[in-house]
């Protein structure tokens, strides 16, 4: 019982640490908007050599790199918890095969994603960061499909995992414990 507990966890932490990571990457550049859009006074006075749009961007970039250091601890964060979540489900006998087959599905998205993707996204956006956006870069494009790609398989990834945890809560499926 206390393996199976800790399979639920893990997942459930992992989930809620993607959850949470939506919330964050969504909330930076709309907070950017509303800071800009009823500035306090002080900011107003302190921007106002380098003006409105210079003020913007610099805003938007260190947005974009708070989420950028947030994305890579996400990124090991979730390496750790599929390492340990696959590690679990080997070492159970007999071995749960779904959950074991979800959890390496997981752990292969968060190396992709971390290790590739993201790497591209921020390589990128920090090319673009400073670029004007009439007429787009070149690279936004590229930068637009990485992103969705991105979002795309960690939703995949997160719905494994959300639909792996039902499993195993709602079926009350055994995570078999050790020999």
């Amino acid at each position: 019982m206390r393996i199976r507990a800790l399979g639920i966890a893990i997942l459930s932490f992992w989930i809620g640490l993607t959850l949470a990571m939506w919330f964050a990457a969504t909330r930076s550049f709309r907070t950017v908007d509303r800071v800009l859009n009823q500035p306090a006074p002080e900011l107003t006075t302190a921007v106002q050599p380098i003006g409105p749009d210079q003020t913007r961007a610099v805003f938007r970039y260190l947005a974009s790199e708070i989420n950028r250091t947030l994305f890579g601890a996400y990124g090991w964060a979730q390496i750790i918890l599929g390492a340990l979540l696959v590690l679990l489900l080997w070492l159970q006998t007999p071995r749960d095969r779904l959950g074991y087959a979800l959890a390496w599905v997981m752990l292969g998205l968060a190396l992709i994603l971390s290790l590739v993707v993201q790497p591209w996204i921020v390589s990128i956006g920090r090319s673009i960061a400073f670029a004007p956006r009439q007429p787009a870069p070149p690279a936004m494009a590229r930068f637009w499909m990485l992103h969705g790609a991105f979002t795309g398989l960690d939703g995949a990834k997160s719905l494994a995992g959300l639909g792996l945890l039902l499993r195993w809560i709602l079926t009350r499926q055994r995570i078999p414990s050790a020999s």
